[in-house]
C-alpha cells in the first residue's frame, strides 16, 4: 500500500481559489513522489468553522500520513507551522519544499 502524505500551507490570509490552486499544485507534487495526496482543503469539515476546529480535523488527518508535504508558503502559516512541529516530533518524515507562494 502506497504511504499517504499531508500538505501542509498557508489557507488563512488567501483566497479561496488562490489557496485551492496552491494546494492542487501541491497533490500533484506529492504524487510524483509516489505518495497519495491528503490535502486539508479535500476534507470535509464539518464544524463549526472555527481556526481550532479546522486545526483539529487537519492534525487528525496528519497523524494518519506517513509524510508532511510543505507548501512553499507554509513558514507563513500558524497552522502549518504547528503540523510541521507536531510531524518532527512524532517522527514523521518532512519534506520542506523551500520559495515564494501565493
Amino acid at each position: 500500500m502506497k504511504a499517504k502524505a499531508y500538505i501542509s500551507g498557508k489557507i488563512t490570509g488567501l483566497s479561496i481559489e488562490d489557496a485551492r490552486k496552491n494546494f492542487e499544485q501541491g497533490k500533484s507534487a506529492v504524487e510524483k513522489l509516489g505518495f497519495i495526496p491528503v490535502s486539508p482543503m479535500d476534507l470535509p469539515h464539518n464544524h463549526d468553522q472555527t481556526w481550532e476546529s479546522y486545526m483539529k480535523e487537519d492534525l487528525t488527518a496528519l497523524l494518519e500520513c506517513q509524510a508532511i508535504y510543505t507548501l512553499p508558503n507554509w513558514e507563513d502559516s500558524r497552522g502549518a507551522k504547528i503540523e510541521v512541529e507536531l510531524a518532527k516530533q512524532l517522527g514523521i518524515h518532512v519534506i520542506v519544499i523551500q520559495g515564494v507562494s501565493n
